[in-house]
């Protein structure tokens, strides 16, 4: 029976130390990082009562009797899964989503705990707002955040542009005009007698001449005409056609009679048919149509040979020519026919030439297809004009309005877009730079930088060739010197100009500048230079780095956590206060940082919860008390049953 008291004082001892073990996670059920802890119960030594005996030849074995003496508490292990996280608002309430521990130090020895409810000490230490330990940096050290320090300020050294620019965009281009269709050379319809003088004609003789196409002229013979009709010479005949065939000149060339049409080109044309008497049969002349031709004009080709003419110009006739020159100032000038004194010429080319001393800012032209045409030497819209009028009182006349001269190219300085962003210089005073950028041929722009008189001067604000590939990736900058991709400013109240790169994105990259088919959205977008700032406001990151947030806007990193972790992180031995220190069985911390191996993950504004259920400890309470209970009842049986056996001697 002695055993039986035993076993139920150790059941006593062991569900009493369970009932604590509960107690103690209900009472921390709202202790921020609290782990629960959960009882194993072991038995005790049996006593045997009778060994066990192995097989015979004859029997079986035996199993041995044994009677255990009891219970004991095994262990009492930690649950370290993650508990809830609470949202707090406060910056430094930090908790660790993963296993590591945050890292503190009394100033002997360094403890762990996994509750981040800090703030900063009167020295601007960084301590545990429940022990004021100091939380440990990654190098070991206090951390400390001067929240008084300022920030210096920081000159601009690089500017980054990114976006697109329209692939489709207006390459740059000179302004041209010129005539709406090439000058021609002509050569006129000729039509000669077969025969030589005399001719023998009689009177009334008539023939029917068709010049240019026109209505048909008769040309009669008349004694009055000649000295002898019956043996007219070829002078006496092309006199009398000349005076009843206009728009034809009759010659005499060596005794035979010419016909040759005024008007040249392939518009020209002369057709005899005869007519009463015979005279073309008497004469000579073919009865076939005949044409003229024409071909490209050039530089020695004949004013008088312009197909367009109808009159041949005699020396002394005016061309008139007005217009504007492609600075837009005015052109008012006068073309004399002639090769005498005071006369301009007689060729197309001496008119080419005398046109293009009235256009100084162009370049005057007449192509082998007998093009003319006037470019602007500089790129750009232009306001060039030209043209050509003969004067009213001129023998000769030209239609010229049938080749008027056209605009062929409008001018375009190339698409431009602007784009500005403020650069600080190495006193922290913010200046706005201005920057052009224009297409300056294919898949190529250029940068123009421009700022205000009163910030200072440009000793160097160009950047050259930005050049793109086919696929609309930026390629490389072309200029090198002046016009590379470094800008020089000399800021106004400074001794030295000051050096800014640009930076367009890395070659055959997507991620700076882009060139693709859609429309302009680059710009300069982000500049690495800052203005002077004080200490606004601390943010922690995940990754246990604790950042100042200053007045100009700029982040900067002041410390980093040292996060904790253990090979055996159950071993740890609880000291107090939600800490932990090492025992014999953790292991050495192993120092680190946040989201490294198996650290985790630094979430500010919270903290982490208790990882007690509720209901598993109410659960755990009623099989504690359920088990003191039946162990107090084995102590009372056992007591009755002495109480009975005592009573045997009465």
């Amino acid at each position: 029976m002695a055993n039986s008291l035993q076993a139920g004082v150790s059941g006593l001892r062991a569900h009493q130390t369970m009932l604590d073990v509960v107690g103690n996670n209900l009472a921390n059920i709202n202790t921020p990082g609290y782990k629960t802890a959960r009882t194993m119960f072991s038995t005790l030594i049996s006593e045997t009562i009778r060994a066990g005996n192995s097989n015979t030849d004859g029997t079986g074995g035996v199993n041995p009797t044994e009677v255990g003496l009891g219970v004991k508490v095994s262990g009492i292990d930690l649950d370290l899964r993650q508990g809830s996280l609470q949202n707090t608002g406060r910056t430094l309430d930090l908790a660790i989503e993963g296993e590591g521990y945050f890292v503190l130090s009394n100033g002997q020895t360094d403890v762990f705990s996994r509750v981040g409810a800090f703030d900063l000490d009167s020295q601007n230490k960084l301590v545990s707002v429940g022990t004021g330990f100091r939380v440990q940096s990654n190098d070991g050290s206090d951390i400390t955040v001067d929240v008084d320090a300022s920030l210096p300020a920081s000159a601009t050294t690089n500017v980054e542009f990114t976006g697109n620019l329209d692939a489709e965009a207006s390459a740059p281009a000179a302004a041209q005009i010129g005539s709406s269709q090439p000058f021609q050379q002509g050569t006129r319809a000729v039509l000669s007698t077969a025969g030589s003088e005399p001719f023998a004609l009689a009177a009334g003789m008539q023939f029917v001449l068709k010049v240019d196409g026109q209505a048909p002229l008769t040309v009669t013979f008349n004694p009055v005409d000649f000295v002898a009709i019956g043996a007219a010479t070829a002078a006496e005949v092309a006199a009398a056609i000349n005076a009843q065939a206009p728009g034809v000149q009759a010659t005499d060339v060596g005794g035979s009679v010419e016909l040759i049409s005024i008007r040249p080109g392939d518009t020209s044309s002369l057709d005899v048919d005869d007519g009463a008497g015979s005279p073309v049969l008497a004469l000579g002349f073919g009865t076939s149509l005949v044409f003229g031709s024409q071909s490209p004009a050039n530089a020695a080709t004949l004013l008088n040979d312009l197909p367009q003419k109808s009159t041949p110009y005699v020396p002394g006739d005016k061309i008139h020519i007005a217009g504007n020159d492609a600075t837009g100032a005015a052109v008012s000038a006068t073309f004399v026919f002639g090769a005498g004194g005071g006369e301009n010429g007689t060729t197309l080319g001496d008119l080419t030439t005398f046109i293009g001393s009235l256009y100084p800012g162009g370049t005057t032209t007449l192509l082998a297809n007998g093009a003319f045409t006037i470019e602007a030497n500089q790129v750009g819209a232009s306001s060039l004009q030209l043209g050509l009028t003969d004067d009213p009182a001129n023998v000769g006349f030209t239609a010229f309005s049938s080749i008027p001269f056209e605009t062929q190219r409008t001018g375009d300085s190339g698409a431009e877009l602007t784009t500005s962003i403020d650069v600080v210089d190495t006193q922290g005073t913010p200046h706005k730079l201005r920057f052009t950028l224009r297409k300056s041929a294919s898949n190529e722009w250029d940068v123009t930088l421009d700022l205000p008189g009163e910030d200072g001067v440009i000793v160097d604000g160009q950047v050259q060739g930005l050049k793109f590939n086919e696929d609309g990736s930026f390629d490389f900058v072309a200029g090198v010197g002046v016009g590379d991709q470094n800008i020089e400013v000399l800021f106004n109240g400074l001794s030295v100009a000051q050096t800014v790169t640009l930076d367009f994105g890395p070659a055959g990259g997507f991620n700076g500048l882009t060139q693709f088919g859609s429309p302009m959205t680059a710009g300069a977008t982000t500049q690495d230079g800052f203005e002077s700032g004080t200490l606004a406001s601390l943010s922690v990151n995940g990754g246990g780095s604790i950042q100042g947030i200053y007045t100009n806007g700029r982040v900067r990193e002041l410390a980093e956590l040292q996060i904790a972790t253990f090979k055996n992180p159950a071993g740890l031995a609880k000291v107090g206060d939600s800490l932990f220190a090492v025992s014999s069985n953790s292991g050495s911390p192993l120092p680190g940082t946040a989201l490294s191996g198996r650290a985790g993950k630094v979430l500010a504004g919270v903290l982490e919860e208790s990882n007690v259920d509720i209901a598993l400890e109410f659960t755990r309470l009623i099989t504690a008390q359920r088990g003191f209970q039946v162990n107090a009842r084995t102590i009372t049986t056992t007591d009755q049953m002495m109480q009975e056996l005592a009573n045997l001697i009465r």
